[in-house]
């Protein structure tokens, strides 16, 4: 896990940002796919979403993306890496989500609205049993653009530690996709089930985050005893002060959490391995967008950044998209500082 989030990866994606280290973030996410993919074509009870709503992912994944843009962070960032830390700012954010995500989680459940079986779930059976066939033509397309753009990348690389970020960032992106596969975090049935308080409640995620968590208590104290990363100048600045964006954001997160069962790494998986992961997709980036142009600003009192999506011309993705394969200096600070907190 690291400190940059899995938030901040995908909005690198939506606006297609060279500058926010998209090179490293697609190969971590390339790598993330790989045991994924694997374990799902293998194990035929690795998803369990046959009757689970759309209606969960549209409303969910919306609330998920406003939530994480706003608050900064989601279950990694705040509660797997912030916690360790001793943030203030994470302590206060992961109370708040969680204790949302169980409220809407168990009155969502209970009440079978959206989840387990309520309206519109029966949509994603149309198609399920063949989804196995459009999974591997997706994951395959992500695999043949990684190998191409590791490739290209390490033909022009100038430098060993520019050839190594390549390998780094497919097997830390590997390594962290392995965890989510393995606790079930992919699962969004999975998730609502430790969502849902009742006779059926299944507790065993809580080893999952509490078994991180100590993890990086111990490795985080001897990794901020150093004065630098190792392979990097300085450590990253962290925001540490309190805000409404603090309190709004982990609401809004905690709401979307308990309606989908699904956060921003594992939803970005769930385009590949979840019959209607595609909604949610969708919906998170619209409310990462909504986030950036419309809540922010209100909150902040400030006008929206020449970096939102909405300001970004065509032309500025394509030169971008034309780039990908160029590692610059500039993106090594957020790429090696994610290598040296995993």
């Amino acid at each position: 896990m690291c400190i940059r989030d899995r938030s901040s990866i995908f909005y690198t994606f939506l606006t297609f940002d060279t500058k926010q280290g998209l090179l490293w973030k697609f190969l971590f996410m390339c790598g993330m796919l790989i045991p994924t993919y694997i374990i799902f074509i293998t194990n035929s009870e690795f998803i369990t979403t046959k009757y689970y709503s759309p209606f969960a992912f549209i409303i969910g994944g919306f609330l998920v993306g406003i939530g994480t843009k706003v608050g900064n962070g989601c279950t990694s960032g705040h509660a797997v890496c912030g916690i360790p830390r001793l943030a203030k700012r994470s302590i206060v954010a992961t109370t708040l989500f969680v204790a949302l995500g169980l409220a809407i989680g168990s009155l969502f459940g209970n009440l079978n609205w959206l989840q387990r079986g309520g309206y519109g779930s029966d949509w994603g059976m149309l198609y399920y049993d063949n989804f196995k066939i459009l999974s591997s033509i997706l994951s395959g397309i992500a695999f043949s653009a990684c190998v191409i753009v590791a490739a290209l990348s390490y033909a022009r690389s100038k430098t060993n530690t520019e050839v190594i970020d390549i390998f780094v960032s497919v097997f830390l992106g590997s390594l962290f996709g392995l965890g989510l596969s393995l606790s079930g975090m992919c699962n969004p049935f999975k998730i609502i089930s430790f969502l849902c308080i009742n006779n059926d409640w299944d507790p065993s995620l809580i080893f999952v985050m509490v078994g991180a968590i100590g993890v990086n208590l111990v490795t985080f104290w001897f990794i901020f005893k150093r004065e630098k990363p190792v392979m990097q100048g300085s450590f990253p600045s962290i925001k540490n002060e309190f805000d409404n964006q603090v309190i709004i954001g982990p609401i809004l997160f905690g709401i979307g959490w308990g309606i989908s069962g699904l956060c921003p790494g594992p939803g970005m998986l769930g385009f590949f391995i979840l019959p209607q992961g595609f909604l949610f997709v969708i919906s998170l980036a619209i409310g990462c967008i909504t986030a950036t142009n419309i809540v922010i600003p209100m909150l902040t009192q400030t006008k929206v950044t020449p970096a939102s999506v909405s300001d970004r011309s065509l032309k500025q993705i394509i030169n971008n998209s034309l780039s990908l394969i160029h590692i610059s200096e500039p993106t090594r600070p957020e790429r090696i500082s994610y290598a040296v907190f995993c």
